[in-house]
């Protein structure tokens, strides 16, 4: 019975002097330590997902493709043929960013696009690749 006493969080009673609140800072401290390590298990599984999802790629390469991507638009090149200027005029129907922050915008999404496109085509040959029965 001692066991299931300390095992409760917190008690109270009601008096006629008032409510009678006793706490117990251990096992206060031990549900806040067990949400804590249920959040980190969560933040793990979606970081997880994330790395499996995108596999024959890794996050960090999308950064290398978005700084390229920027890299040749401010050195007066075009690496989209033409789509990141749509891009651009389609963000123009929205008058709240600033001309410098829709280019950058349309470079990061046109950046974000062939970056998911190479994924594709890099699952798909490796599925060619591994299903050769000869």
């Amino acid at each position: 019975m001692a066991e299931a006493h300390q095992a409760v969080a917190f008690q109270f009673t009601v008096t006629p002097d008032g409510i009678d609140l006793r706490l117990s800072h251990e096992a206060l401290r031990q549900i806040y330590l067990s949400g804590l390590h249920s959040w980190k298990k969560k933040f793990i599984r979606f970081k997880n997902g994330i790395i499996t999802g995108v596999y024959p790629a890794s996050p960090s390469s999308w950064l290398i493709v978005v700084v390229g991507v920027m890299t040749t638009m401010y050195a007066k090149i075009d690496p989209s043929l033409g789509i990141i200027a749509k891009i651009n005029r389609t963000l123009e129907t929205a008058n709240c960013m600033s001309s410098q922050t829709k280019n950058v915008v349309s470079g990061v999404l046109f950046g974000t696009g062939l970056w998911v496109a190479l994924i594709v085509t890099m699952r798909y040959s490796l599925k060619v690749l591994l299903s050769y029965h000869g």
